[in-house]
């Protein structure tokens, strides 16, 4: 069974290791990189990227 961020971050604490969050084998990717449109949220309204 899949572990939780929050178990595998116990877990880590526990074996005194440093926690490394999982993104399905990439790096986090932006909003704009995962939908592919221009607009990002910014406090709860919708604001154009600027290059």
């Amino acid at each position: 069974m899949k572990k939780s961020r929050r178990e595998r971050r116990a877990i880590a604490r526990k074996n005194k290791t440093t926690f490394v969050p999982q993104y399905n084998g990439k790096s986090p990717q932006s909003y704009k990189e995962y939908y592919g449109v221009g607009y990002e949220r910014f406090n709860n309204t919708f604001v154009t990227i600027a290059k």
